[in-house]
């Protein structure tokens, strides 16, 4: 229990890092704050952190590639039904549409438990 809980700590940090420099950057704006922290806690700490921690299992790519699926299922959810946040002018740096901002920040989503196994030892 105490690697999930560090797990989850350490995903919980990277998102807040994470999180911290798109909203100076404006890279996407959440509609209301607590999603940003709902965000965090949730997609990032309580579902990437269980990722991780299947690195010894799958390998750095089959956690990257879960990370991605399940983060582009989320940004898809957000364009469809949610609406927690967007992105300005639906630009994500050189991507242009919300369909290719949302890949584009998935790539990030499955960067996130890669990160988190290696600093957990467990990469």
């Amino acid at each position: 229990m105490t690697g999930l809980c560090a797990g989850i700590a350490a995903a919980a940090g990277l998102g807040a890092v994470v999180e911290t420099a798109a909203w100076a950057a404006r890279l996407w704006v959440y509609r209301k704050p607590v999603y940003r922290v709902a965000n965090v806690a949730g997609m990032v700490g309580f579902d990437m952190s269980p990722v991780a921690s299947l690195a010894a299992r799958l390998g750095r790519a089959g956690v990257f590639a879960v990370g991605f699926a399940s983060g582009l299922a989320y940004e898809f959810l957000n364009l469809a039904w949610g609406k927690w946040w967007a992105f300005p002018g639906d630009a994500l740096w050189f991507l242009r549409g919300r369909v290719a901002c949302a890949v584009g920040v998935s790539l990030a989503w499955g960067a996130v438990p890669v990160t988190v196994a290696l600093w957990m030892g467990g990469g």
